[in-house]
C-alpha cells in the first residue's frame, strides 16, 4: 500500500511539472510569435495560464509531500476496516442495536452524521454493514447473519417506538384484536393504531385477517421471538395459517 502511495506522489508531480512546463511553452512561443526581442520570466508569471500551472503543481508538490510523510495512502479494506476505533464502535453497536438509522447512530455515539455517514460507507464497501430503507428513514445492520438479521433488524427498527412497541404487545395478549379495539385500549389514535400495523405487516411482526367484516392482527413468529428477546415477554402464536392470512 505504502508504495502505491509514493508512485501516486510522484504521478502528481510529474503532472504538475508538465502543466507549468506546457504553460511556459505557450507563453515562450506567444513571445516569439510577438516579436518580443526577449522573455522575461516576470512576464511569464503574470500570464494566467502560468499562474495557474504553478498553482496546480504546488499543490501536487504539498499532497506528495503529505503523502511521503503519511508514509503512502493507506487503503481500507475488509481486512482492516475495524482497526480504526470508531468504525470498530460503530459496528459493536450496530450488532447490538441493528435496524437504527443514521440520526440514531450519530445521537447513541456522540458522533457527526457526517462523520457517521463516511464510517458507514467504508463498512458498507467492505461488505460488513448494509442500509435499508424503511418508510422514509435508512436504516443499518450487520451483514453477517444474512436474510432473517435483515428482517429482524427492519422489525427492530419499528418496535423502537413507544406506540409499535405497546401496540404488539397488546395484540401478544389479545389476539384476533381489530384496530378500534386496539386504540380503545391503549388509548391512542386510531390512525396512529393504523400507521404502526401497517409497518408492523411490511416487517413482519404481525399477520392478518378479514373476519366478520374486521381485519383481526395476530403476533406473527418474528413478532413473538422479538418479544421475548428484547421485553422477556412469552407468547404464544396462535394466528391464521398461511393460506388464511392477507398480504400486508
Amino acid at each position: 500500500m505504502r508504495a502505491l502511495g509514493s508512485v501516486f506522489a510522484v504521478v502528481l508531480v510529474v503532472l504538475s511539472v508538465a502543466v507549468v512546463g506546457v504553460a511556459a511553452g505557450a507563453t515562450h512561443e506567444a513571445a516569439f510569435d510577438d516579436a518580443v526581442p526577449s522573455f522575461d520570466p516576470r512576464d511569464a508569471l503574470a500570464e494566467p495560464e502560468v499562474a495557474i500551472g504553478l498553482a496546480v503543481g504546488a499543490a501536487a508538490l504539498g499532497v506528495a509531500g503529505w503523502l511521503a510523510f503519511r508514509g503512502g495512502a493507506k487503503f481500507v479494506t475488509r481486512e482492516n476496516v475495524l482497526e480504526n476505533e470508531t468504525r470498530a464502535s460503530l459496528y459493536e453497536f450496530l450488532e447490538e442495536k441493528p435496524g437504527t438509522h443514521l440520526r440514531g447512530i450519530a445521537e447513541q455515539l456522540d458522533l457527526s452524521t457526517t462523520n457517521v455517514l463516511w464510517h458507514l460507507r467504508k463498512l458498507e464497501d467492505a461488505d460488513l454493514v448494509k442500509g435499508k430503507k424503511l418508510e422514509g428513514y435508512k436504516v443499518f445492520y450487520p451483514v453477517k447473519e444474512g436474510e432473517l438479521g435483515q428482517r429482524k433488524a427492519m422489525a427492530m427498527s419499528v418496535l423502537r417506538n413507544e406506540n409499535a412497541r405497546g401496540i404488539l404487545e397488546y395484540v401478544a395478549v389479545e389476539p384476533g384484536a381489530h384496530q378500534r379495539q386496539i386504540a380503545r385500549a391503549l388509548d391512542v389514535n386510531h390512525g396512529t393504531v393504523r400507521w404502526h400495523l401497517r409497518k408492523m405487516m411490511k416487517t413482519g411482526l404481525v399477520s392478518k385477517i378479514e373476519r366478520d367484516h374486521a381485519i383481526q392482527y395476530y403476533v406473527s413468529e418474528l413478532g413473538a421471538d422479538l418479544l421475548a428477546e428484547e421485553a422477556g415477554i412469552e407468547v404464544e402464536v396462535t394466528g391464521p395459517g398461511e393460506g388464511e392470512a392477507a398480504s400486508a
